[in-house]
């Protein structure tokens, strides 16, 4: 079985709600995560949604569905009973940045169950892990250039 725990904080250099707003955007994923193929939501409720998404590498694809609860703007988490996970829970938390900004806190921990997963899991799960911040991040200073602003799609 493949594991895998990804552990990071950073802080940005846009606001708390701002990157909340991104993060729980989750139908925006595939304009700016490599592997995100789909992601759309099936189901919503007051502080919570339910989620197909699509990843994809290569040939291979995986389709699996999410839960993810709310707290705004102070975190999202997001697990998943899918069966081809042992376990799979996202974590991401959200705190103004003493010097202005926002210090994110994120941690992924998910255990694929499925043998023919593996070859997937092993490059798909250990790269998004590592780069996750990295491109959430990039993508809300583009917003932030382009003067967009970040939507309020979450229930």
């Amino acid at each position: 079985m493949f594991k895998t725990s990804h552990r990071e904080s950073r802080v940005v250099a846009v606001s708390t709600e701002k990157m909340f707003d991104l993060v729980a955007d989750v139908e925006r994923y595939p304009e700016f995560l490599p592997l995100m193929r789909s992601a759309t939501v099936v189901r919503r409720q007051a502080s919570a949604y339910e989620t197909e998404q699509v990843l994809m590498l290569g040939l291979l694809v995986h389709r699996f569905r999410t839960h993810t609860e709310l707290d705004p703007p102070r975190s999202i988490v997001v697990t998943s009973g899918d069966r081809s996970f042992r376990r799979f829970g996202i974590r991401w938390s959200f705190a103004p940045a003493p010097d202005g900004g926002c210090r994110i806190d994120f941690a992924l921990d998910c255990e694929v169950r499925l043998f023919w997963l593996r070859p997937l899991g092993d490059a798909l799960v250990a790269q998004m892990a590592s780069t996750m911040v990295d491109a959430f991040a990039a993508r809300a200073r583009k917003l932030d250039a382009d003067g967009k602003r970040l939507s309020r799609s979450h229930p």
